[in-house]
């Protein structure tokens, strides 16, 4: 699974464009949906914390922890984002 196919699907998801996702934008949907590809890109790919910064434009490897520590967050008070989430996933290992 590439990280290209994972930026795609959260793109589709929270229909926002890979390019967004990718950027520094940060628009409340745009940061939601860049948080969600770089938790959904470490918990397919186990890659590290700063490779994924680097795909995701050169981010410090801090602040994809601190992403990753949001989206457990909000996967843990709020089921219908988990939910999204675990369909992101599901979606990108049936694919």
């Amino acid at each position: 699974v590439t990280v290209e196919r994972i930026i795609s699907e959260v793109s589709r998801t929270y229909s926002v464009s890979p390019q967004d996702i990718r950027s520094t934008k940060r628009s409340a949907q745009i940061s939601t949906a860049r948080q969600a590809a770089i938790y959904v890109v470490r918990e397919i790919t186990q890659m590290s914390m700063s490779a994924i910064g680097e795909e995701f434009g050169g981010k410090d490897h801090s602040t994809i922890v601190y992403s990753i520590q949001k989206v457990e967050g909000l996967m843990e008070n709020n089921p219908v984002y988990k939910e999204t989430i675990e369909d992101i996933i599901r979606n990108i290992r049936n694919s």
